[in-house]
């Protein structure tokens, strides 16, 4: 059963966290590459709690959507739209995914998760993470990162409209290079949100 469980929620996990892909070496960090990388950093603390709509693409083209609900530090939560029988929600300690239909749920440390890069207390795009490549091509930023300690476990991109800079999308990448993407429009910053929206309890779907 949770072998099923996993195979359905796959598409979800996938843009949420990060199978294993080789890393190769980048290049040093420019001074320019710096200063981008601040400006993400300086946008993303700024940005207390946020809801949004969500588009996810998976890697065969499948598509879904929803709603996500964003509180930091630690919580955060993804209400898939119908057909979708998928909820996610970060508590703070758990990444939690629950199957509607097999009323079946699985949990994972959420920073172990790369997602938790936008849930941090303080965020800050070094330490922790090492971002391998920086791109701004003017109207676009795209910022790469890694776990610095396990920089084999995966990368996530951060992809931000610019002037003004605003979180639009990130894109992970499974061991055969197939792209999952979370791209997020209608997005409200810094609304009070309803503390339930980010627990789960089990009982509450049985």
């Amino acid at each position: 059963m949770m072998r099923l469980l996993l195979n359905k929620l796959a598409p979800a996990i996938a843009g949420l966290m990060v199978a294993g892909i080789p890393i190769f070496a980048s290049a040093e960090l420019s001074a320019a590459d710096k200063i981008e990388i601040t400006r993400a950093e300086t946008y993303l603390n700024e940005l207390k709690t946020m809801q949004a709509e969500f588009l996810q693409i998976d890697a065969y083209g499948g598509v879904t959507k929803g709603d996500v609900y964003m509180r930091r530090p630690g919580r955060m939560r993804f209400e898939y739209s119908p057909p979708a029988q998928i909820l996610v929600v970060a508590d703070g300690t758990w990444l939690v995914f629950h199957d509607k239909e097999l009323k079946e749920t699985t949990r994972l440390p959420l920073f172990s998760t790369p997602v938790s890069v936008l849930l941090k207390d303080e965020i800050k795009l070094s330490g922790d993470v090492t971002v391998t490549n920086v791109e701004n091509d003017g109207k676009t930023l795209r910022i790469t990162l890694v776990d610095t300690d396990n920089p084999d476990e995966g990368s996530i991109m951060l992809v931000f409209a610019d002037e003004p800079l605003k979180l639009r999308q990130w894109l992970v990448t499974d061991p055969q290079n197939n792209v999952t993407s979370i791209s997020i429009g209608n997005i409200q910053r810094n609304l009070k949100l309803r503390p339930e929206l980010f627990t789960f309890f089990d009982s509450d779907y049985q």
